[in-house]
């Protein structure tokens, strides 16, 4: 048991090596290029205002608001920062997934990577865990690197304005709470996205070329064809279409926006409270967490993993 442990940690440390630009780069590349902006913003404002007053009247102006516009502001930008590490995390899995295993083949070192003491199964497993795992990891070091960066520039121009730093920003971010809460979230739609990863990863083990072109075409192709059909049989559009439950898939994420779509889709907005709670909601990840959807997904997702296993299994240099 220990040693398939060691395996397995070895193969996906094998992924971050591989993969460096896809696990390591991409965070550090997001935190310069948000720092960049920040400092790029705060040079031209002092351009501008070389004094700084309207900076410092807006901070002052931040500071004498009540504890839950506080709260609401200050989770808000930080979320709305973590967000862009996660949708370019889930662009890059994409890439990354699609041709995880088509690589080995391309490459023609998967007979190599046969001939070590692993198993098919392990090395499939290892990819799965370097999306779902490994990934959401690294970029939330990458989310927490940035958030305490911008905290401290934010400190800084506190101090100039004479307020209070840690109760009129550190308290409201309320940083272990958002970390904690993106990284449940994080898991969560690991699981969630587990049929997508692993239709990326069965493209990957039998396409013959390009299996990002594949994953994506196989289920267009099938969504037009249910249109048609269903529309010049019954003039109607199909109740089910595997497209359009796929793309629903991918747009439902949990994370960083835990806030409930449904509610203000259904209720025009006017039931929604603003409140940090729109943006650091536990209970609407952890509904996910448990909802049929989620766990009919995964099943669906385990044999498609089972089948990228087989055609690894089956697979050759040539």
């Amino acid at each position: 048991m220990k040693a398939s442990i060691n395996r397995m940690f070895i193969l996906v440390r094998r992924e971050m090596w591989e993969s460096p630009v896809a696990f390591k780069w991409t965070p550090v590349i997001i935190f310069g290029f948000i720092l960049l902006i920040t400092l790029l913003t705060l040079i031209i404002g002092i351009r501008v205002d070389d004094q700084m007053v309207f900076t410092k009247d807006g901070i002052r102006m931040f500071a004498e608001l009540d504890d839950a516009q506080q709260r609401l502001f200050t989770s808000g930008a930080l979320f709305s920062i973590s967000a862009l590490f996660h949708q370019v995390m889930y662009l890059v899995l994409i890439f990354y997934l699609a041709g995880s295993l088509y690589d080995d083949r391309r490459d023609r070192s998967i007979l190599f990577w046969k001939s070590l003491p692993v198993s098919d199964l392990m090395t499939v497993a290892s990819k799965v865990l370097a999306a779902c795992l490994l990934a959401p990891l690294l970029y939330l070091a990458g989310i927490v690197l940035t958030q305490v960066t911008l905290l401290l520039i934010g400190s800084v121009l506190g101090l100039m304005a004479d307020i209070n730093v840690f109760a009129e920003l550190w308290m409201p971010a309320n940083l272990p709470k958002q970390w904690t809460l993106m990284l449940y979230g994080s898991l969560v739609q690991a699981l969630w996205l587990l049929p997508i990863y692993a239709w990326l990863i069965f493209c990957s083990s039998w396409a013959p070329r390009l299996p990002i072109l594949i994953a994506v075409l196989v289920p267009l192709l099938i969504g037009m064809l249910q249109h048609f059909w269903s529309f010049f049989s019954n003039f109607k559009l199909p109740d089910v279409n595997l497209l359009l439950i796929m793309l629903d898939r991918i747009g439902k994420g949990v994370t960083p926006a835990s806030i409930e779509w449904e509610q203000i889709a259904t209720s025009g907005g006017s039931t929604i409270r603003p409140s940090e709670d729109l943006f650091m909601n536990f209970g609407s990840v952890t509904r996910h967490l448990f909802s049929l959807e989620m766990w009919v997904g995964v099943a669906i997702g385990l044999v498609l993993l089972a089948g990228a296993v087989w055609f690894r299994r089956r697979a050759t240099d040539n």
